[in-house]
């Protein structure tokens, strides 16, 4: 018997948005600690990248689909019979969502959903493949507790981390005995930010977080798997953001 505490050995995992970042952090991790993973984005190719680099590139599935859309999700997830875990951190292009709550074109404003249509998408094809005790991680940001200011251009969007925060509760409720938690991440050095972002934001967080350090996909990637592997944890939501909610 296996008594390693986040041992994954036996279970399938799908991560969508595997392609990098958080996803891909993830999707690392769980391999690493025995489960066959399905990694998920809109790019195949990119995905066969993150494959080739796993410790145990065999225990892997490369399923490729935009998860805004609704038949395509169906499809790629038919052919697996059962998925004990969904981790869904994939974004959806929010920095090109940013603007003034006045000034917003109507279009942008709907597309801003696309992240939590994406997750309820994934989330109606997986569930009814999943075990009791399996779990869904779904990914909001810690704007759905802590609005951004005044200037960040994000009122819209931190309308939509608070939605998927509040559905991730309330189907832990409903889909029980799957597990349904939330993490709320705080910034994270990921590619949605260039390199000289990159720089000044993690100048930042080492200077004015509690932690005094930067957020790494890799410290979420711990996170999600905490969430899998501990089968009291269902209706949580976890920030992960340094401390940020506290300044």
């Amino acid at each position: 018997m296996n008594d390693h505490p986040f041992s994954l050995a036996g279970q399938t995992v799908l991560v969508v948005g595997a392609s990098s970042g958080i996803g891909a952090a993830t999707s690392a991790l769980a391999n690493r600690l025995g489960a066959r993973v399905i990694l998920s984005s809109r790019s195949a190719d990119a995905l066969a990248k993150v494959q080739a680099e796993l410790d145990h590139p065999a225990e892997a599935d490369v399923v490729a689909f935009d998860y805004r859309d609704v038949e395509a999700v169906r499809l790629a997830l038919s052919p697996f019979e059962r998925i004990d875990h969904v981790v869904i951190p994939a974004v959806a292009d929010e920095n090109k969502k940013r603007g003034a709550f006045l000034e917003l074109d109507d279009a942008t404003m709907r597309a801003s959903f696309d992240k939590f249509w994406g997750q309820v998408n994934v989330l109606r094809a997986a569930v009814p493949k999943m075990p009791a005790g399996g779990s869904a991680t779904l990914f909001a940001s810690i704007a759905g507790l802590k609005p951004t200011g005044k200037d960040a251009g994000l009122s819209v969007m931190n309308g939509v981390q608070a939605a998927v925060i509040q559905t991730g509760r309330s189907l832990a409720v409903e889909l029980a005995p799957v597990r349904v938690n939330v993490i709320a991440p705080g910034v994270v050095l990921t590619n949605v930010w260039n390199d000289v972002e990159r720089a000044n934001l993690a100048d930042w967080m080492e200077r004015t977080l509690p932690a005094r350090r930067a957020g790494l996909p890799e410290d979420l990637a711990k996170a999600a798997v905490s969430l899998i592997a501990n089968p009291y944890v269902t209706g949580a939501v976890l920030t992960v953001d340094g401390g940020l909610h506290l300044v």
